[in-house]
């Protein structure tokens, strides 16, 4: 005899759903609700079915990276890419702004502080990633930042936070942390906007990537901040080999996610970024 738990969906309509101990029926009585009442509370709710939360993920849209990440980032995660000068950071964020739009039906906002818009937006358009064309159809903005850092880093906050909601996105880049945070003059007051930022983006489901720049020599990030701010570490790296120079990608952290921890070589050509699923040698 099958055991019963309500889950209650909305306290104050007192609406409720019985879910039984087996999962196979569960799923069909999920399904039944979801045809039959076409109930927007129930959509985006993280089901408990035998147990086990089911957990959504978000395809990157960078060839070869989501294969070694388990399928793709859990959504409403916060991915810091660190790298250095010249190893694709822009070029990785272009990719998942523009395939998560046009492969992922996703709108994403590209806030940058490293370039103007005109110039990201023609630099990117070399690969294929046509930023103007997509921010004409609504399905991204892209936000130049410059201009704003006189304003404080909440007044940059609350920009973006209006951004993401003005047209709905569940993507966001902000590139770079490092310039983005030169905006707030006191660390402390900082470390406890970026912490709220953190979670609104969380509550809002935003899957967002944060570029820092790892200085020439450096094996360390710098910042003091990317271990509570963010929920995955990736970086990019330049080396010389075989008198050429390559780049290599590693995932340095990535919670809740079974990933690879070899490095894994970097191509970067007229299509964009790819990184070789195999590890190297």
């Amino acid at each position: 005899m099958c055991s019963e738990s309500t889950i209650h969906i909305n306290p104050i309509a007192r609406r409720k759903v019985v879910l039984i101990s087996n999962p196979y029926l569960n799923v069909i009585i999920i399904i039944i609700l979801l045809i039959a009442r076409n109930d927007n509370e129930l959509h985006g709710w993280f089901l408990k079915i035998g147990g086990q939360d089911m957990i959504e993920r978000v395809k990157s849209g960078v060839e070869g990276l989501d294969r070694l990440v388990e399928g793709g980032f859990l959504k409403g995660d916060v991915i810091l890419l660190a790298g250095n000068t010249g190893s694709g950071k822009t070029i990785f964020c272009a990719q998942f702004i523009c395939n998560g739009a046009n492969q992922f039906d996703e709108h994403g906002v590209y806030a940058t502080f490293e370039e103007d818009e005109k110039t990201l937006k023609r630099n990117m358009l070399r690969f294929g990633f046509d930023l103007e064309k997509l921010e004409r159809e609504g399905k991204i903005k892209v936000v130049g930042l410059e201009a704003m850092k006189g304003a404080g880093l909440d007044a940059n906050i609350e920009f973006i936070l209006n951004t993401l909601r003005e047209i709905k996105a569940k993507r966001l880049v902000i590139d770079s942390l490092t310039a983005f945070l030169s905006s707030s003059k006191e660390r402390f007051e900082y470390r406890m906007l970026m912490h709220l930022f953190y979670k609104i983006l969380k509550q809002l489901g935003v899957t967002t990537i944060m570029t820092c720049s790892i200085p020439t020599g450096s094996e360390t990030l710098g910042l003091g901040i990317e271990e509570f701010i963010a929920d995955s570490v990736v970086t990019l790296e330049n080396i010389v080999r075989d008198a050429e120079l390559k780049t290599r990608f590693l995932i340095r952290k990535m919670r809740g996610t079974s990933h690879s921890r070899k490095y894994h070589d970097v191509i970067i050509s007229e299509e964009g970024l790819k990184i070789v699923p195999f590890s190297m040698a």
